[in-house]
């Protein structure tokens, strides 16, 4: 169900009126970095080591409904319009806005994604996923079920509870598996229907290159002019995955060949047009 337009945005009161004239002073951004994401696919690790350059934005998810009560706050936003504008302004960084979003988020918030993507027409779109979506979707039903999903939010005891209190479960993992598979084909509806050509990355492939290239490829694909010498610091999140999760995926696979054979003939055609990071295409830097 949609959140109540009362309940994600600022009032109508002094406070708000402070926040959005102190925002209107604030430049617009000259680029955006869109990011199309799935849940566990890396795009936290990504948006850090973004937001650790201090010039590609701050990589956070602007319309999920969660963090847009708070953010409608601080922007002092008292409708979608004013909210779209006003996120154009505050978390910008050296001329610089980016931002992720995942099919689910889009069309909780946006009464039609025409909306969305005429506001973000201008931007350079990413379009993140997993290859593996298996041992995606085993992550996220360890993380719904244990509320445990980065190693910044979390210290060692912690994880270590959670790992012993998570239970193998088929069906749960098969939801979660369609969760995502069903994120990707409205993701892919929408780049086709708008006719959006993204840089179409993976979690591994993001990460088996050093984060400076990684970066430096986000910084080319939005027109950013350069990167600090030093660019990125290190990042604080890290894989999370275990032996166990592991162990769950190849169950999981073992336990369900029908049906992700037919899950990888969908999805086929949308990783064999994922990007070579080895041999970039024209536009993006050879590492």
């Amino acid at each position: 169900m949609k959140p109540a337009l009362s309940d994600i945005f600022a009032p109508d009161d002094e406070e708000s009126a402070k926040r959005r004239i102190a925002g209107a002073r604030r430049e617009k951004a000259e680029r955006t970095l869109l990011i199309h994401f799935t849940p566990r696919s890396g795009s936290s690790w990504l948006a850090s080591l973004l937001e650790a350059t201090g010039c590609l934005g701050i990589g956070h998810e602007l319309f999920n409904p969660s963090f847009m009560p708070q953010n409608a706050r601080y922007f002092g936003a008292r409708t979608l319009t004013e909210y779209v504008e006003m996120a154009r302004r505050f978390p910008v960084r050296q001329g610089s806005l980016s931002f992720k979003i995942t099919s689910h988020q889009l069309h909780a918030v946006f009464d039609d994604p025409d909306q969305f993507f005429a506001a973000f027409a201008d931007a350079a779109s990413v379009w993140l996923i997993r290859e593996d979506i298996v041992a995606q979707a085993v992550s996220l039903a360890k993380m719904v079920q244990t509320q445990v999903g980065h190693t910044a939010d979390s210290d060692a005891e912690t994880r270590r509870r959670a790992e012993a209190g998570f239970a193998y479960d088929r069906s749960t993992i098969k939801y979660w598996l369609r969760h995502i598979l069903a994120a990707e084909q409205c993701t892919e509806n929408c780049l086709r229907t708008y006719r959006i050509a993204p840089l179409r990355l993976s979690y591994e492939r993001i990460t088996a290159i050093p984060p400076r290239q990684l970066v430096a490829l986000m910084a080319n694909w939005c027109g950013c002019p350069g990167l600090p010498d030093d660019a990125p610091p290190s990042s604080r999140h890290e894989k999370i995955g275990t032996a166990q999760n592991l162990d769950y995926a190849e169950r999981f696979r073992r336990e369900n060949r029908g049906f992700l054979a037919k899950v990888e003939a969908e999805r086929r055609s949308w990783l064999d047009r994922l990007d070579r990071l080895d041999d970039p295409g024209p536009g993006l830097p050879k590492g």
